[in-house]
């Protein structure tokens, strides 16, 4: 069954229902579901928004979406108990069983969102993909880091967990610093054709702490993340190297200029913690490495 009939089974009965009913030729290519006042349910599709209601054309509670049934979909998603994503949702998301990742939109109070206008629901699914031969040469002799660089939605995940499955199968001593709960989902509730992967991960807090009792407790070789992009993220990454730990990790930027407009990754950059950028394609070619270039 594809993980998306796992997702939405999160939501409220009556939307659940109709949304289960999607033909699963077009389930299987749905990336997000996208929930909003007074809007249709849209589905992400090939990089492009969709109404569900070009598959389910009998469909009534996705038709519409009224504030109260977006606020009944965020009480849902959280399982009823908000407080337990305090965390998460100071930064715009949580993450449910699975490594489904929502975010939130909407009016934002000094205890959380007062009001919640819409929400994204991130369909996660145990994807990899091919390397190119290139890539493999790299990773074979690896003696620096590599950015894994592309807009949202590119299959920076998707390459990063490639990367990890390589390495892993080569005996190299890994770790993941996996702060959402998205690249291993580490928890009960996991992607159903997940293969056992060699390597050691920490979930569920900030990136910087994981990388942090990785280097002092685990003594990674290697340490992969996702999404770097604030100052601690920077600091962190460089203590590790400073202790002989090469990372790999993704960060949003479609070149080298754009990479450098985030002050924490251009400190990075600067200091040598990574050799090697991968560039992907773009949301209409998830996955797709456009071009691999060494960093000076």
């Amino acid at each position: 069954m594809d993980e998306y009939y796992q997702a939405i089974q999160a939501l409220p009965a009556p939307l659940r229902d109709e949304l289960s009913r999607l033909p699963a030729e077009a389930a299987g290519r749905v990336q997000e579901i996208r929930l909003r006042t007074r809007q249709p349910v849209l589905l992400t599709m090939g990089g492009r928004l969709v109404p569900c209601t070009r598959f389910l054309p009998g469909c009534r509670q996705g038709r519409y979406l009224s504030g109260e049934a977006v606020q009944q979909c965020f009480l849902a998603l959280c399982g009823h108990s908000v407080y337990a994503y305090e965390r998460e949702l100071q930064e715009g998301y949580f993450t449910i069983p699975g490594g489904n990742r929502v975010g939130v939109a909407g009016v934002r109070g000094p205890g959380g969102f007062a009001v919640v206008t819409a929400l994204n629901l991130r369909i996660a699914r145990w994807v990899t993909c091919p390397l190119p031969e290139t890539l493999r040469r790299k990773l074979d002799s690896l003696g620096g880091g590599v950015l894994v660089a592309g807009p949202p939605g590119s299959g920076k995940t998707t390459i990063l967990r490639s990367i990890l499955c390589y390495l892993a199968a080569r005996d190299r001593i890994l770790c993941v610093a996996d702060e959402r709960g998205e690249l291993m989902a580490e928890e009960l509730e996991v992607f159903g054709d997940k293969p056992a992967v060699n390597c050691d991960t920490i979930t569920r807090c900030s990136k910087a702490q994981a990388i942090m009792m990785a280097v002092r407790c685990l003594n990674p070789q290697i340490l992969l993340c996702d999404e770097l992009g604030t100052p601690a993220d920077a600091a962190a990454v460089e203590q590790g190297v400073a202790s002989g730990v090469v990372f790999i990790a993704t960060v949003h930027g479609a070149n080298r200029q754009q990479l450098e407009r985030n002050p924490a990754v251009r400190r990075l950059l600067d200091g040598g913690a990574f050799s090697d950028a991968i560039f992907l394609a773009g949301r209409e070619h998830p996955g797709l490495i456009r071009q691999m270039v060494a960093l000076p």
